[in-house]
């Protein structure tokens, strides 16, 4: 049977709503590995990978893996906000640089084209942030509940 380990007793891994953001990061952060490796940033990169193998381990519901991604969660949490805040920061930066492409006729539309394209980049980066807040709050939260923690098992 399918549903039987080897001991036979039935299996106690079930489908959890909490799995599908580890799987996320995962793929986030094979992507982030590639750029970085490219861009020969090499912190980054690093960081990448560190995300990578806790994300792993917690698909594969490795007893170790559960803390470290409730502090990778909080880290990242913290990670966004902060950025997100410094983001906001240029808020106007947009309005100003359509003025001044406005006040040069030679730029012509494409300058206007350009800079209306990276600011809809920027929302989108700034609403993917807004919304990752919450939702690795909740995965350190959930990572810590009896109920997810049983369904890690230790090394043998």
């Amino acid at each position: 049977m399918a549903s039987m380990t080897r001991a036979g007793a039935p299996s106690t891994r079930r489908f959890a709503a909490w799995a599908i953001v580890p799987w996320i990061l995962l793929l986030l952060a094979a992507m982030g590995c590639l750029q970085y490796r490219q861009h020969a940033d090499y912190a980054y990169l690093l960081a990448a990978m560190v995300v990578i193998a806790v994300s792993a381990g917690c698909i594969l519901r490795q007893a170790w893996a559960r803390p470290a991604m409730r502090v990778l969660a909080m880290l990242l949490a913290l990670w966004a906000l902060a950025t997100g805040a410094l983001m906001l920061r240029q808020w106007g930066d947009f309005e100003t640089a359509r003025q001044h492409a406005m006040a040069q006729p030679q730029l012509g539309q494409v300058a206007l084209w350009l800079i209306a394209r990276a600011r809809r980049t920027w929302l989108v980066g700034l609403a993917l942030k807004a919304a990752a807040i919450p939702l690795l709050l909740w995965l350190a939260w959930v990572l810590g509940t009896p109920a997810a923690r049983a369904q890690f098992r230790r090394r043998r």
